[in-house]
């Protein structure tokens, strides 16, 4: 084998070795030709926006869960004992007061009030005849012409009949009474939330045969501990949310406090009436309520938006400091409070006056140069 000296290898390489370094060098001329004037930038002053940590009255908010019910429900039952004829509702209709739920078989009661009424005609009729003789008689007495007691048995004849004649009507409303009560009518709007009775069921007096729930004027009930009951009578500001509306608060008032409620769990019941009839619930859901009781002491706070919260439990907001024109930021820890209507109570950490950031607080650094936001 035939070995080329490294003089001759050299050689054989030299003209590669130019056409790489004029394709380098031509590269270079390129990128200098399509951009000649390449700048690196400062870094941008971020934009923030600040609240100045002032003094107000503290709020202690509670959040309670309730239950929504309605101002009337009632268990509806015939007067009168008898076979169901007919149903008119079934569960879940919507009825208003008067209409006819259900009716009872009252053909014997229909025969009995008819015998009433002919009864109360006889001595209507028998009434009539008496005091016409009456008159006879008082008549001939005036001229001598009968008994001289003649007026005063006719007048008795009367007295009977007419006694006669008003209890044939007292039994004649009875039964008329008793003949209404075979049919059953609403006795408020609502709805029928169970239907209990069945055509050819016999019923008594006092058995439900439905159940009528109101669907307006809605309340919710809710347990409240104790410790509470002396802070509502005063007054406080009250607000509902359900699950139909997520998010938005409701505005309410309080009803009634009902002081003995449950004394084993040593609650008491909060009656909160909401301010808007138009909100989709039924009785039987759940609502949560918020009260905010006036704690009587002021103190600072600050917009929650301005809290960074750590891991480890900390606390902290960047507070504003200004030299000149320039503005940076610096990480101050803070312990906080109670927290209401979207401000928390500051117990230390800030002073009334200082400016922290509650907008573009999320990636600052220690020391950050920033501007204010327009």
């Amino acid at each position: 084998m035939n070995l080329k000296p490294d003089s001759a290898r050299n050689t054989a390489r030299s003209p590669r070795l130019r056409r790489a370094k004029w394709r380098a060098c031509f590269g270079l001329v390129l990128a200098i030709a399509l951009f000649p004037k390449v700048s690196i930038s400062a870094p941008a002053v971020p934009p923030v926006q600040t609240e100045v940590v002032r003094e107000a009255p503290v709020v202690r908010r509670l959040e309670l869960s309730g239950t929504v019910t309605s101002p009337q429900s009632s268990h509806i039952s015939t007067s009168v004992e008898g076979l169901v004829s007919a149903v008119h509702f079934d569960s879940g209709a919507r009825v208003a007061r008067g209409d006819l739920l259900l009716e009872l078989d009252a053909e014997l009661e229909e025969a009995a009030y008819k015998q009433a009424e002919a009864r109360t005609a006889q001595a209507a009729a028998e009434l009539a005849d008496a005091k016409r003789r009456l008159k006879i008689a008082e008549s001939l007495a005036k001229r001598e012409y009968g008994p001289k007691n003649a007026v005063e048995a006719g007048q008795a004849e009367v007295d009977i009949d007419t006694a006669t004649h008003d209890s044939f009507i007292a039994e004649q409303k009875r039964r008329k009474a008793i003949l209404a009560r075979h049919k059953l009518p609403a006795p408020y709007d609502g709805v029928i939330s169970q239907r209990m009775a069945e055509v050819g069921q016999w019923v008594q007096p006092g058995t439900a045969v439905f159940d009528l729930v109101s669907m307006r004027d809605f309340r919710i009930d809710v347990p409240v501990p104790q410790d509470y009951y002396a802070r509502l009578r005063t007054g406080a500001h009250v607000s509902v949310e359900v699950d139909a509306l997520p998010g938005v608060e409701i505005p309410a008032r309080i009803g009634a406090l009902i002081p003995v409620s449950d004394p084993d769990a040593r609650t008491f019941t909060l009656r909160v009436l909401p301010e808007r009839d138009d909100i989709p619930i039924a009785p039987g859901m759940s609502a949560r309520v918020t009260v905010s009781l006036e704690t009587g002491r002021r103190d600072l706070v600050v917009s929650r938006d301005a809290l960074i919260r750590y891991p480890d439990g900390r606390v902290t907001v960047w507070v504003l400091e200004e030299d000149g024109d320039t503005m940076s930021v610096t990480e101050r820890r803070i312990k906080i409070g109670l927290a209401f209507d979207g401000m928390v109570q500051v117990h230390s950490g800030l002073k009334t006056g200082d400016r922290v950031v509650v907008r573009g607080n999320e990636s600052l650094r220690e020391g950050q140069t920033v501007r204010l936001a327009s």
